[in-house]
């Protein structure tokens, strides 16, 4: 916001009217020349260049940028208060949609399964991998599955007694799916972890826990949806266990 600076010459009503112009309109200053403004604002260009110096500013380019900057700061807050309200909504929703007897159901599926084998395609896989770490830190037998031909000649990969958890965000990879049906058919328990609900992940799997995601934008390069529910489940899952565990009193 723009100031008069100088009290022994105070703005005079033209030039009050000019400061209050340029205040009310940061957005459009930054790509209008002085005589523009001065247009906008039914004056003459030298009642602009006297009012900005009244303001303490040399031109009007340096009280334009520092408009500019300003107006630049108050959007990069709305930017960043904008991101946190949706990794907020995405943590809240997530937790409304968990079970605490399904977490319970799942956990015990682990602790009961021979072999762990988790799904994951694209970036889930570093969500695959954490949670993989997490389990054998449980002394659970973990195995990690994200290339898509393994997933199609999955009858070949898993045995029984394996207990199958998938990892998706929205499900775009049909290879999950055979995966999926592939485990159904041979009778492994499948659990499924997604960000949509009514995918085919659904249909062949014991339990399904449904988190919520939002896109992550502008993603430049690829595009890309928040993990952070797939990570507040794992996370769930782990530390629960971790809790219930024999000797564990903290």
């Amino acid at each position: 916001m723009l100031t008069c600076s100088n009290l022994d010459q105070p703005l005079s009503k033209l030039e009050r009217h000019v400061i209050d112009f340029l205040n009310s309109n940061p957005d459009c200053i930054a790509f209008m020349t002085i005589s523009e403004i001065a247009d906008q604002a039914y004056v003459s260009v030298a009642t602009v260049s006297r009012a900005i110096r009244k303001c303490g500013f040399d031109n009007f380019n340096a009280a334009r940028l520092h408009l500019s900057q300003k107006n630049m700061n108050e959007h990069s807050k709305y930017c960043v208060n904008e991101v946190l309200t949706k990794s907020y909504e995405e943590c809240t929703k997530t937790i409304a949609n968990i079970d605490i007897g399904t977490i319970i159901r799942v956990t015990e599926m682990i602790r009961g399964a021979k072999r762990i084998v988790l799904l994951a395609r694209g970036l889930t896989r570093i969500v695959a991998e954490e949670f993989q770490f997490q389990l054998q830190c449980q002394q659970c037998n973990v195995a990690v599955v994200t290339d898509g031909e393994i997933m199609k000649k999955f009858q070949l990969f898993i045995h029984p007694g394996d207990l199958i958890i998938i990892l998706s965000v929205q499900n775009t990879t049909k290879e999950l799916a055979i995966a999926a049906e592939t485990a159904k058919k041979k009778k492994n328990q499948v659990v499924t972890c997604c960000c949509k609900k009514g995918t085919p992940l659904e249909t062949f799997s014991d339990i399904t826990i449904n988190g919520f995601s939002h896109h992550i934008s502008p993603n430049q390069i690829l595009g890309s949806t928040s993990r952070i529910p797939l990570m507040l489940i794992t996370r769930t899952i782990v530390e629960y266990m971790g809790y219930n565990a024999e000797g564990v009193t903290e």
